[in-house]
């Protein structure tokens, strides 16, 4: 979310040079610290869970850490989003307290 209230959800692949194609925007993040939980199982509750346990557990009982901006990011491998073993991430931007 940001200032405004308003969610914003962007499907993004990673930029490789070159120009950005029409309708496209680049956005950079800013150099900091990232936190990466990796989850396996099928989506969406996997993914659900491990970011619940974030935000209610990790987040909160955390003494090192604290979110540097609002945002994250959700990774997802290539294969069945169903099966027992499908990988993803949540990545969350930190910053030391």
């Amino acid at each position: 979310s940001n200032k405004d209230g308003v969610f914003r959800y962007l499907i993004a692949g990673a930029y490789r040079k070159g120009a950005v194609p029409e309708g496209l925007t680049l956005y950079t993040f800013p150099d900091m610290e990232w936190v990466k939980f990796s989850c396996t199982g099928p989506l969406p509750g996997a993914l659900q869970s491990v970011n619940t346990k974030i935000f209610h557990e990790w987040l909160p009982n955390n003494q090192d850490f604290e979110i540097a901006m609002d945002a994250d990011i959700e990774w997802y491998s290539e294969g069945d989003t169903s099966s027992q073993d499908y990988k993803s991430e949540i990545w969350i931007p930190v910053k030391r307290k």
